[in-house]
């Protein structure tokens, strides 16, 4: 058998260059071909993926969210796909924490060897993927916004100053959503669509438990008002979850054509894409199969 650990060499305050040995050695006492792939660039694990991730049977993603996002994207391209593993190194690895990875990276590196595997939801927009997040308006560009050099100094606390400091900007949006036939319309202070159990490294509270692979999204609207109120519902938000609802609206969607008189911008697993005034969410049940921890396995899937 043969696997193939891609990593971003510069997440995580860039530890993940000092792991990539030990990473291989755990590795190839299963494996009898061990290859890496260290990123050059914006995409580059994506385009490695498409071109070689057929000839193995495990690919490991090492990095942050932005980093196992290309390494979905590139899988989703082609038909024969790997197992995939994923060794979380970046700041708030909210992928890692749903899948119940652990930072430790002999912990890790022992639940990948277990192999628990499950087949994940993949969601697609416009043609490109997304497994956790898709969200706009206020405070959505907060994990590309945060300076490297905070983020390598403070780790994930340079996001909550990053959160405070968007506060003094309005990004509202004005959308139209389509979501399974049912019409929302406003405008909001912030449009978020995840089936991920964390955001920025805090647990979501939601009235049941996440499935990883029952084809659907969790979707969060916070009409707009005013700064301060916004501010609150937000914060109460992250603090009570669904309980939650002032100003605020809660849905399921397995299908979503969202609407914009204006291009606005988005974020995927952390990553912003281009300004965009119609979108079309898609999700795709059990695309990829996916190691998992054992709890995870058993708590989170059908």
């Amino acid at each position: 058998m043969q696997a193939l650990v891609v990593y971003n060499k510069f997440s995580g305050k860039s530890k993940i260059v000092k792991q990539i040995d030990y990473i291989c050695q755990r590795l190839k006492t299963k494996y009898e071909i061990v290859e890496t792939f260290a990123s050059t660039g914006p995409n580059s694990i994506r385009e490695y993926v498409i071109q070689n991730a057929m000839n193995y049977d495990l690919v490991v993603a090492a990095g942050g969210d932005g980093s196992i996002n290309e390494v979905v994207n590139g899988l989703m391209m082609i038909r024969a796909r790997p197992t995939l593993a994923y060794v979380p190194t970046g700041t708030c690895n909210d992928t890692g924490r749903t899948l119940g990875l652990k930072r430790g990276l002999r912990k890790t590196m022992n639940i990948i060897l277990d192999e628990n595997k499950a087949f994940l939801d993949v969601n697609q927009i416009n043609g490109q993927y997304f497994i956790y997040g898709l969200a706009a308006g206020n405070l959505t560009d907060v994990s590309y916004a945060a300076d490297y050099k905070l983020k390598k100094s403070f780790g994930k606390f340079a996001y909550y100053f990053e959160t405070v400091r968007s506060f003094s900007k309005d990004k509202t949006i004005h959308i139209d959503i389509v979501a399974d036939g049912k019409l929302f319309s406003g405008k909001y202070f912030l449009f978020l669509a995840t089936n991920s159990r964390y955001l920025a490294s805090i647990k979501l509270h939601r009235k049941k438990r996440i499935y990883l692979n029952e084809g659907k999204l969790y979707v969060t609207l916070i009409r707009k008002t005013n700064r301060f109120i916004n501010t609150i519902d937000f914060a109460l938000f992250m603090l009570l979850g669904e309980r939650y609802t002032h100003n605020i609206e809660h849905f399921e969607a397995k299908n979503m054509v969202i609407t914009s008189k204006t291009a606005i911008p988005y974020n995927t697993d952390g990553e912003s894409i281009p300004k965009l005034s119609r979108i079309e969410v898609t999700v795709l049940p059990e695309q990829i199969e996916m190691i998992v921890s054992k709890r995870v396995l058993k708590r989170h899937f059908n």
